[in-house]
């Protein structure tokens, strides 16, 4: 299963690891395209359901915005890792970085706590949002449904592979 291979001491084929971001990076980019394309074609014109003043002006601002980064983030991903690939020691000295034990389970734990702490202040959200809009309320608990959901079900597929 997928899930051993992030979660277990299987080895890592770096090489292979710094391809397949190399093809994220390059998603990513065609992601931040995207984004830029919408704010031209559509102009100042963009279709917003619930029109608020100023919507149409900020959804172009954030959608250009959006995506010029994500394709600076795209570039520098395939900078890095075609870097990686070209050059033997840095490659080795990464990949000693993302294999040695210690960094793994930092790097799990930050996830853990980070994870526990972002469901906490989605309820902090959900109690505190019933004062301000029905409509944020709804939201919040969808996206707290959603993730509690995930917890569970990500769960599941770990007792059974470890």
């Amino acid at each position: 299963m997928w899930l051993n291979h992030l979660f277990t001491d299987a080895p890592i084929d770096f090489k292979k690891r710094c391809k397949t971001r190399i093809w994220v990076g390059s998603f990513v980019i065609v992601l931040g395209l995207i984004a830029i394309l919408i704010t031209i074609f559509a102009g100042g014109k963009l279709p917003v359901m619930y029109l608020e003043p100023g919507a149409r002006q900020f959804l172009s601002r954030f959608y250009s915005s959006t995506g010029f980064a994500l394709i600076g983030a795209g570039i520098i991903l395939i900078w890095k890792n075609i870097r990686f690939l070209q050059s033997p020691g840095l490659r080795k000295k990464q990949e000693t970085a993302e294999t040695d034990e210690r960094n793994r389970l930092l790097g799990l734990r930050c996830w853990a706590y980070s994870g526990y702490t972002m469901f906490l202040l989605l309820y902090l959200g959900v109690l505190a949002s019933g004062f301000i809009s029905l409509l944020v309320l709804k939201v919040l608990c969808v996206i707290a449904a959603v993730y509690g959901l995930l917890l569970l079900i990500f769960r599941l597929l770990l007792q059974r592979a470890m």
